[in-house]
């Protein structure tokens, strides 16, 4: 007597597992049997007016399953009524109940997926991919790349835990910086901007070794704080550009300006060539900007690039023609050898004149 309770009770947990588990394919197999067999019932049972259509079977059951219940349609005969309360109220229903429990709960999977980092990105386009994280650093390059390319998706891929960072971003949880797939998952090959910016450098090189190796559409930027790394990279991976400042506003301003870190780098250098100098005007006074830029590229073959209106004045470099530089004033310039550390831009003196 007790076989077949248990019999039973084994056969509906079997049946809970797989319906949990179920797929959609499942789901669809058994929702059209059940409204076949309903279709088919209520025809038999002389309900002409539920099935007259496919159109208006469909309402019927979906009104029926939903518990909407509108009473515009209902079986008239007590066959119709016995056969729906019985059959088709409790399967629309539970079918109804179990379709929209699927939904909400593979919407709540994806959403637990994306905010664990386990979400794929891969057909995301024209975004920022920022490889690695440190505290306080890829703040402040996120807002220097938001005032330099405006509002931009954002993608993060990190070996730590980010789930409790809130921001306006996504991220991937990789397990290393050099993990093809994961790089893959943050839709790095759609991507418009790449940064490489680690904890170490050691990160930071065997990430761009794996970058180097892809076909990346946008630009990539890596950072190193040494330069022996950035050269290694430089040598093996030339489509990677590799910054070694210590300032996060020159690897944002390399992503949107190539070579702009390689430039930076040479006009303080002593080492490359031309670079930045300053000097002050001795005369004459009310000298306009064109006039001082003709003047010191004729007789030096610097470039004038800004001047400080005033001690304590920010620089100036955005310059009109037509303003007018004032005596004892500062100039910067770029040039292969210093000037005087005053400068008469009226007199007459020879080419390659140095301090």
């Amino acid at each position: 007597m007790t076989i077949f309770p248990t019999f039973t009770m084994r056969l509906i947990r079997r049946a809970a597992r797989h319906a949990v588990g179920a797929s959609w394919r499942f789901t669809a197999f058994v929702t059209a049997g059940h409204a076949t067999s309903a279709a088919v019932g209520l025809l038999l049972l002389g309900e002409t007016a539920l099935v007259a259509s496919v159109t208006q079977f469909a309402y019927f059951y979906i009104v029926t399953g939903s518990s909407v219940g509108y009473g515009d349609f209902s079986p008239s005969s007590d066959a119709g009524k016995l056969f729906t309360a019985l059959w088709v109220i409790p399967g629309a229903i539970s079918i109804f109940a179990f379709v929209v429990g699927k939904i909400i709960g593979e919407v709540s999977m994806g959403m637990r997926k994306i905010m664990n980092g386990h979400g794929d990105f891969s057909d995301k386009t024209g975004h920022l991919v920022i490889i690695g994280w440190v505290e306080g650093h890829t703040a402040r390059l996120l807002e220097e790349t938001r005032h330099l390319h405006g509002a931009r998706d954002v993608v993060i891929v990190s070996s730590h835990d980010l789930s409790g960072v809130r921001a306006g971003w996504d991220w991937i949880r990789a397990s290393s910086l050099a993990s093809a797939s994961d790089l893959r998952r943050s839709g790095i090959l759609g991507a418009d901007f790449i940064v490489i910016l680690a904890e170490s450098d050691d990160e930071s090189l065997t990430a761009s070794l794996a970058i180097g190796a892809m076909e990346l559409r946008g630009h990539c930027v890596a950072f190193f704080a040494d330069p022996a790394p950035a050269d290694l990279i430089e040598t093996h991976c030339p489509t990677i550009e590799t910054v070694t400042s210590n300032t996060i506003e020159q690897v944002a301003r390399s992503l949107s300006d190539p070579g702009a870190s390689d430039l930076l780098r040479r006009l303080v250098s002593t080492r490359a060539g031309a670079t930045l100098y300053s000097t002050k005007i001795s005369a004459p006074g009310g000298i306009t900007v064109q006039q001082a830029m003709a003047s010191l590229l004729d007789r030096y073959g610097a470039t004038l690039i800004g001047y400080r209106p005033s001690d304590g004045a920010d620089p100036i470099m955005a310059m009109r023609p037509d303003t007018e530089l004032a005596r004892g004033q500062t100039i910067y310039y770029i040039a292969g050898t210093r000037l005087p550390a005053e400068v008469d831009l009226a007199a007459t003196q020879p080419k390659g004149v140095a301090g």
